[in-house]
């Protein structure tokens, strides 16, 4: 079901072009890291190919088959920087570089099973180094809107598992150092919308 929506929202539908702001947050935070990034759930690619154009080597990784043929048609310049992969196992093998995951608005869009593979395959691969993740949390004002499906998940027109920050904080320090942290509004402004969100920063320890 959450597969088809992506594929039909990408299909049909036109998100916004323009990179996001925690993109631009990221880029201030990253621009001397020279490493390797991981958009995961890219969606339309808009902040992968900010990346690239500010001279950061970012692959962008979807799950939906719609999104990322779109986007290597609007982008042929940076076609091959577009995989069709599940980024909750996509970790799993060796990198030949070090490397950095960025996650805007997907960790929310993963159950706990596949938080937990994700987190599982981050842990044992060497070559991860930083995470930088944006997401909905509890606090959010349409937490509770649609149908309870679990802990914090909730189907309206899409699923969405807001995130409860303790919780991550807690799974993301038993192998990794939390260097910036910051929650509430005005993060994630668009148009008439202003989320309850959470930002992470954190590295390997």
């Amino acid at each position: 079901m959450i597969k088809n929506y992506w594929d039909n929202f990408y299909k049909n539908k036109k998100p916004p072009l323009n990179e996001s702001s925690f993109a631009r947050f990221v880029l201030k935070k990253t621009k001397n890291y020279n490493l390797k990034m991981f958009d995961i759930g890219c969606g339309n690619g808009r902040d992968t190919i900010y990346f690239n154009e500010k001279n950061i080597d970012c692959d962008g990784i979807d799950k939906s088959k719609k999104a990322i043929g779109k986007n290597k048609k609007k982008y042929p310049k940076f076609s091959r920087k577009f995989v069709n992969k599940d980024f909750c196992t996509i970790f799993r093998k060796k990198y030949k570089s070090s490397f950095i995951v960025y996650s805007r608005f997907t960790w929310h869009s993963i159950n706990y099973p596949q938080e937990k593979r994700l987190i599982a395959s981050l842990k044992k691969n060497k070559q991860f180094k930083y995470i930088f993740i944006e997401a909905r949390t509890i606090k959010d004002n349409i937490y509770g809107k649609g149908k309870k499906v679990g802990k914090h998940e909730f189907t309206s027109t899409h699923y969405r598992r807001f995130i409860d920050p303790k919780i991550l904080l807690k799974e993301l320090s038993n192998f990794m150092k939390i260097i910036y942290f910051k929650e509430g509004k005005n993060l994630a402004k668009y148009k008439k919308e202003n989320p309850w969100v959470l930002r992470v920063i954190a590295k390997v320890k």
